[in-house]
């Protein structure tokens, strides 16, 4: 893979992709969930079931992705995906039975494994190598607004409309995302693993046994935290509601979401991987503990929100950029897909699991639990610091020259 240059115009094409993909799956149960229950007469176990096919179905095909990124491009991949996902938003519009639900549901998964941030990581490690870092941040920075935009714009359409035309008009907005797509260079594709080839290093040399090591270690990692996010993400307007705070309040999470990774941005980045991943670590059970203050003051519950949302947009970088660490950026695609189809298996347990949790324990016996989960996020944070100490102390894009202009 030969580094290359990333426009500020291709940038902002893939963040408006991320920012109107995510907000029109996977933030779209969350806003609909209670409409759809109450016209279809299902469960919230039943109604959420949707999105937990969909991530089940992302972590069984993850593996896959990787080497058919590779042999086709990541570009044309997206595109299939995003073609997908309005697809499917088209025929949700027209289920009336739980199977179709479901069936539904399969074919959104798919799209989102291949639309979604793994996918526009892929694209800009596949276009700028290890010089992707800033890039990734600039395009979390667009994504982070999804919940901004569409947990206010979801609760104005129901107002003026049912969840099905709403839903309809979601995958319109799809179509305006893949607009946006097609107008963005694929990128320089890289070889093909040969046959046999695993997408891990085999267990070898000292170094194959640390970059193995440290592969678990991170799957372990981004699964915790996208097991807590999806949850919590996917019942956040029920949260809010039963504090009292209006759906709009929802935007808090998206501001602080995009100030987090703004100062990142601004900062040129520039901070490595590794202490990006040991900040988030330990910030976020207090976020957690902010929460369980939330039956006292609306002011904790606006800070957690607001904080909250902060750390869960640091995380998603640190997802994107970890990788680029701890392994050879020409692998990327390859590893990613397969260490990444823990978190997609386990976050697709979440929305059923939170709904649970909130139905038997309220909301600060889920918060609590939280807090108490997140802190295995803080040891394996830790452990992957003091695992590799020079990688916290720089950040690998310094070695990557500046690109002038109107390139970033």
């Amino acid at each position: 893979m030969t580094d290359g240059h990333l426009t500020g115009r291709t940038i902002f094409c893939i963040g408006m992709t991320q920012l109107i993909n995510w907000g029109i799956t996977f933030y779209m149960p969350g806003v609909f969930g209670t409409a759809i229950m109450a016209e279809t007469g299902w469960s919230p176990a039943v109604t959420f079931s949707g999105l937990t096919t969909a991530m089940l179905v992302m972590g069984l095909v993850s593996p896959l992705t990787g080497p058919l990124m590779s042999r086709t491009g990541v570009h044309t991949m997206m595109m299939a995906g995003t073609f997908a996902i309005v697809l499917g938003c088209f025929l949700m519009a027209f289920t009336h039975s739980t199977a179709s639900w479901v069936a539904v549901w399969l074919l959104m998964g798919a799209g989102m494994r291949l639309a979604l941030y793994d996918a526009a990581f892929a694209l800009l490690v596949e276009t700028a190598g290890a010089g992707a870092r800033r890039a990734v941040s600039l395009v979390t920075l667009l994504g982070g607004l999804a919940s901004a935009a569409f947990w206010p714009a979801g609760a104005a359409l129901l107002h003026i409309t049912d969840w099905r035309h709403a839903i309809i008009v979601y995958g319109c907005a799809g179509i305006v995302s893949l607009l946006f797509l097609s107008t963005v260079p694929a990128g320089h594709r890289s070889q093909p693993p040969v046959a046999g080839q695993p997408a891990l290093p085999a267990i070898g040399t000292a170094e194959d046994r640390k970059a193995f090591i440290s592969g678990l270690w991170y799957a372990t990692l981004i699964a915790l935290i996208s097991f807590v996010s999806t949850g919590m993400s996917t019942h956040f307007p029920q949260i809010l509601a039963a504090y009292g705070m209006p759906a709009v309040a929802g935007m808090l999470w998206g501001v602080g979401q995009v100030s987090a990774r703004l100062l990142d941005v601004a900062s040129g980045a520039r901070t490595s991987a590794i202490r990006l991943s040991l900040v988030t670590g330990i910030l976020l059970p207090f976020c957690f503990l902010a929460g369980l203050a939330g039956n006292v003051t609306p002011v904790a519950t606006a800070i957690f929100i607001l904080s909250y949302g902060a750390v869960n947009g640091l995380s998603t970088v640190v997802k994107a950029v970890l990788p680029l660490v701890l392994f050879d950026p020409q692998q990327y695609t390859r590893k990613t897909g397969v260490l990444l189809s823990p978190a997609f298996l386990l976050a697709a347990l979440a929305p059923s699991a939170y709904a649970i949790l909130l139905e038997r324990y309220g909301i600060p016996g889920t918060l609590l639990l939280s807090s108490i989960l997140t802190l295995f996020i803080t040891a394996i944070s830790i452990v992957i610091w003091r695992r590799h100490p020079s990688s916290a102390g720089q950040n690998r894009d310094k070695n990557v020259p500046s690109i002038p202009g109107k390139n970033i």
